[in-house]
């Protein structure tokens, strides 16, 4: 594979890139959206890169039916069409036998899967709540994935990417909740904390702010308790610690917090939450925000930020928005 299509793609134009290729296939995409989507891919050519990799996946799948020893497995494959219902049917069976694994999906790329395939997930701009059969209440933030693996000996939450916070339930079988990221396995001593992985965060941050979450690396090299009131950063080579902060889990209620935050960072927390590319000129990055700002509402936060601050809103496309000086505008 050539090394320019080998990159990860940006996981909000790889969650723009199926929105279009699902109305594609829904046979209810109108003259207007064709042209839409035309000009989409015509506006960055990492659209375009998104859209080929997007279009192509049916038939990388279909081209490695063969690894599939179930006949009635591998005829479900080929007949398929790469739609919600469907795609996740079918890629439950290719996971059971690695054929994901064997197709070379072991990069960030796998994301593009994993959200059609979890038990729970959402999409850029959504958060959800969902109370578990123990009782525990579990938030998803924008763009999550989690698995639900509940047996006999334990409760397992397994975070693909995304960011959850959990409240813990009290179960009558006494199994120990676990919650699961590529980095660590947190245990919850009866609290409600915090979890974050994904493109965006390089390790597991865990922000603990009621109780105590026992924090074990999966590298093996440390064991830590996070107590209430602590952030960790967890990797491969260690724990972070540090104090919560305010804004940690203001997403609970709808907000980013800003408290004299540079405006990049600013930016960077609301471009998770709106599909496309938002970017901010590093001639105003440094500029300093305070506020409080409703993430349902993204627009308008631009908007107040451009009123309050010497910026202007430059857009290519409404999927490209950048940030930039009020003077070079």
């Amino acid at each position: 594979m050539p090394a320019a299509q080998a990159e990860p793609i940006d996981v909000a134009v790889r969650q723009q890139a199926i929105a279009w290729y699902s109305l594609t296939q829904s046979g209810d995409i109108s003259p207007e959206e064709i042209r839409e989507l035309e000009r989409w891919r015509q506006a960055d050519g990492e659209h375009e890169r998104a859209w080929q990799r997007m279009v192509g996946l049916p038939a990388l799948i279909r081209d490695s039916a063969g690894v599939l020893r179930d006949p009635v497995a591998r005829s479900a494959l080929q007949q398929a069409r790469y739609v919600s219902g469907d795609r996740r049917q079918v890629l439950k069976v290719l996971m059971g036998v690695s054929l994901l694994g064997a197709i070379g999906w072991q990069t960030k790329e796998s994301q593009w899967l994993q959200g059609g395939l979890a038990d729970l997930s959402t999409t850029i701009g959504e958060r959800r709540r969902q109370v578990l059969s123990d009782g525990t209440e579990l938030w998803l933030n924008t763009a999550t994935a989690v698995d639900v693996d509940f047996n006999a000996s334990e409760r397992r939450i397994v975070l693909h990417y995304g960011e959850i916070n959990l409240r813990t339930g009290h179960d009558p079988l006494r199994r120990p909740l676990l919650v699961q990221t590529a980095e660590a396995v947190m245990r919850p001593l009866g609290t409600r904390f915090t979890v974050r992985c994904g493109d965006d965060c390089p390790g597991t941050l865990l922000s603990v702010s009621s109780g105590r979450v026992a924090a074990t690396l999966r590298s093996g090299l440390g064991q830590r308790i996070i107590e209430n009131g602590q952030r960790a950063r967890l990797d491969a080579g260690g724990i972070e610690l540090g104090p919560l902060a305010a804004q940690d889990d203001a997403w609970l209620e709808g907000f980013v917090i800003a408290q004299a935050t540079r405006l990049d960072e600013l930016l960077s927390q609301l471009g998770r939450y709106r599909p496309g590319i938002l970017r901010c000129d590093p001639r105003v990055a440094g500029l300093r925000v305070t506020g409080s700002y409703p993430l349902d509402d993204n627009e308008r936060i631009l908007k107040l930020l451009e009123s309050s601050l010497p910026v202007s809103i430059q857009r290519r496309t409404r999927y490209w928005v950048t940030v930039v000086p009020r003077a070079a505008v």
